[in-house]
């Protein structure tokens, strides 16, 4: 058998050239048998040259058939990188605490559970949502669309969402440091800043972080009962909401947070008081970070704070007047390590009928991490209570928190 192969030159033609030249020395019988022998070569080489061309075109269609999977498997890929794309990401937090407070006894006080749910809609938007139920109440806490490729540097957002007031207000309570919404936000912002409307964000092109926000909400505060947004009324009395948050680094293991916010309701009716009045709500918060670079994430030190104010016709004893109502928080948090970290809370809380009066929070804690979704955290509280609101909200308190999340679980990048 003889062996052919590609080169330069078939080796057939090779074989001829070497019979062309030794015809001059052979017979006619030979000259015949030659004849033959070079139709036979003459189909072999037709035959090779079909076979090649043959490996060439399988050649072609393995490389196609190689890039078609290539692509396959990109795409395959880019989905499991980004399985949102295909099913939305979902998580649940728990919350419970054993309590005791010094008024009222002791208590296993199931806080909450909630379900997050968050998902990319296409290129344009995206949703996110928060059902959350307690021992009080099952409720749709957060569920709203954001937009993600406006012009210009803008972003809308729309449905049911915590305003953009403050810091601690657009957090849920098992996100905070401590155990417990600080008194002075319950009682001025009406806790967390839960609004149905609509806002309007900015982003400066500055070297550094700024940002506008403009709101128009039925109402916000999730105690907020000075309006019922069941109702269609008169646009003057919804709310509306400006706020400018900047973040800058101080050095390179210093950064600071600063952001101013006002909430104004123009016309709120009073059923007793027929001249009715408006609501102003102003803030200020703060938040200091020392993040050293040679050490992990879990070490650090945070101290943040706000500062409210709200101004409203209440009723008193001689009537309804006006009355300015300020107070607010300071908490700092130490990051020993990865497990451990501590801090101690001071609230402030004025009665808003009678700013005087005052109820202030002492508030030493202790946070175990047992891991990234389990947590327990001890915390004692001596409230000074002066406005006599509420029994709960007096004298010593001691807390027993435990905080775990199933699934995918976050509200962003807010409790760094």
């Amino acid at each position: 058998m003889v062996l052919l192969s590609r080169g330069p030159r078939p080796l057939g033609a090779w074989f001829i050239f070497v019979l062309t030249l030794l015809l001059p020395k052979m017979s006619p019988a030979q000259s015949s048998e030659i004849d033959s022998i070079r139709a036979v070569v003459k189909n072999l080489e037709q035959q090779l040259q079909k076979a090649l061309q043959r490996i060439d075109q399988l050649e072609k269609e393995k490389a196609a058939g190689s890039a078609k999977i290539d692509q396959v498997e990109k795409s395959v890929r880019a989905s499991q990188s980004a399985p949102s794309t295909l099913n939305p990401a979902i998580g649940m937090a728990i919350d419970a605490t054993a309590e005791h407070r010094a008024k009222t006894g002791g208590d296993f006080n199931f806080r909450a559970a909630e379900i997050g749910i968050s998902a990319s809609i296409d290129p344009y938007a995206r949703a996110y949502a928060f059902f959350t139920g307690s021992k009080e109440e099952f409720e749709v806490e957060e569920a709203a669309m954001v937009t993600t490729s406006l012009p210009w540097n803008l972003q809308v957002r729309g449905g049911r969402f915590f305003a953009d007031f403050g810091r601690l207000a657009k957090f849920h309570p098992h996100e905070y440091a401590f155990v417990n919404t600080p008194l002075s936000l319950e009682r001025i912002v009406g806790g967390e800043s839960k609004a149905d409307g609509v806002e309007l964000s900015y982003l400066f092109p500055t070297p550094f972080f700024l940002r506008a926000t403009a709101g128009g909400y039925n109402k916000m505060g999730a105690e907020n009962e000075r309006l019922d947004d069941s109702k269609a009324r008169a646009w003057s009395r919804f709310t509306y909401l400006a706020r400018l948050q900047t973040y800058f680094d101080l050095a390179d293991n210093h950064s600071i947070e600063v952001g101013t916010s006002m909430a104004f309701t123009p016309s709120i009716r009073i059923p007793e008081d027929p001249h009715g009045g408006s609501r102003t709500l102003t803030g200020l918060d703060v938040t200091y970070r020392y993040q050293p670079l040679g050490s992990t994430l879990y070490q650090g030190f945070t101290l943040g704070g706000e500062l409210f104010g709200n101004s409203e016709r209440v009723e008193r004893e001689s009537g309804f007047r006006r009355m300015f109502a300020p107070g607010g928080y300071v908490y700092g948090e130490a990051k020993i390590n990865r497990e451990w970290a501590a801090g101690f809370l001071y609230d402030n809380a004025p009665s808003l009928a009678s700013p005087g009066k005052k109820t202030i929070g002492y508030s030493p804690f202790l946070t175990w991490n047992l891991s990234e979704f389990n947590r327990l955290r001890l915390q004692y509280s001596y409230l000074d209570d002066k406005v006599r609101e509420e029994r709960s909200e007096r004298g010593h308190q001691f807390f027993l928190q435990w905080t775990t999340v199933l699934g995918s679980h976050t509200h962003g990048f807010r409790t760094r």
